[in-house]
């Protein structure tokens, strides 16, 4: 008999970041003036499962969430894919990479 694995725990930051998407997804839903089940209907799941997501439930898969988003406006999508995108951090290492390739290549 298998028992369900526990979810790891989080750090304050990202427990403090998903109770934030999860109030900012209820301020967008009730910006709209959309139930609960009018959202829930749109993006494909349970009425439960959207309000875990607007307390911020840790354990949500990520595919929901992007649904919700979508569901509320394809624009809220595009931005969070912008802001992966725009990871300044990652195209810095990226181009250090490329920079040392180019230069092993020389040789």
């Amino acid at each position: 008999m298998s028992q369900a694995a526990r979810p790891l725990p989080l750090s304050p930051e990202t427990a403090e970041a998903l109770a934030a998407l999860g109030r900012e997804v209820r301020d967008a839903r009730l910006a709209r003036k959309l139930r609960h089940v009018d959202l829930a209907k749109r993006a494909g799941i349970s009425v439960a499962t959207l309000k875990r997501l607007e307390k911020g439930d840790p354990t949500l898969a990520l595919g929901r969430f992007l649904e919700v988003l979508t569901a509320l406006s394809p624009s809220l999508l595009e931005n969070v894919v912008r802001a992966v995108r725009s990871d300044a951090t990652g195209d810095a290492l990226r181009r250090k990479a490329m920079g040392e390739r180019s230069r092993r290549e020389d040789f």
